[in-house]
């Protein structure tokens, strides 16, 4: 569940999006050249990345109780905190959380990357949720949480796959690439 401030979860996603947009960029430009080694090292770095940034977002105690499930208790109902308040940004929080990484595996794994990223995502989420009803810390663990989570994660896997799928077809075929070599000398 979200315990930040609204505008500071607004921030936080806009800066999440314009850091995914412009990685993306840098994936789908190496990838488009058939500079396997770069996409690898960006990846190590990025999935590190946002690997911290999970931690930093779903493991500190929250300032107060989620009203909305008892403290050291999980959630089992789909939706019910949103049925008692709006909880709009929260959603969209969690949609995006897993994104990231969902774009950058399909980088990773190009076959069968869309079912291997959505079966990590939903691990991972599971894991968080366990953690945060394990730890007390006055964080929700929802079932809601991992459904979102879940589908953003696949959502990008889906996404990113698309792309790299295109960006692989761009590339040139060695002969071409000869060809243009000899073009250019």
């Amino acid at each position: 569940m979200l315990y930040f401030a609204v505008p500071t979860v607004a921030l936080l996603v806009i800066v999440s999006l314009a850091a995914s947009a412009a990685l993306l960029a840098v994936l789908l430009h190496f990838t488009s050249r058939g500079r396997e080694r770069a996409v690898r090292r960006v990846l190590l770095v990025a999935i590190a990345v946002w690997a911290l940034g999970l931690a930093v977002a779903v493991l500190p105690a929250a300032p107060q109780p989620d009203p909305s499930i008892p403290t050291g208790t999980f959630n089992w109902v789909p939706f019910l905190a949103h049925q008692q308040r709006d909880l709009g940004v929260e959603m969209v929080a969690n949609l995006g959380l897993f994104a990231p990484l969902g774009l950058m595996l399909a980088f990773h794994w190009r076959r069968f990357a869309v079912l291997k990223t959505t079966a990590l995502v939903l691990g991972l989420s599971v894991c968080v949720e366990t953690t945060q009803l394990l730890l007390r810390n006055n964080r929700a663990s929802d079932i809601t949480d991992i459904i979102t989570n879940t589908a953003g994660g696949f959502a990008a896997a889906l996404i990113g796959w698309a792309l790299v799928s295109a960006a692989m077809h761009r590339r040139p075929t060695a002969e071409a690439a000869a060809q243009e070599s000899l073009r250019q000398r």
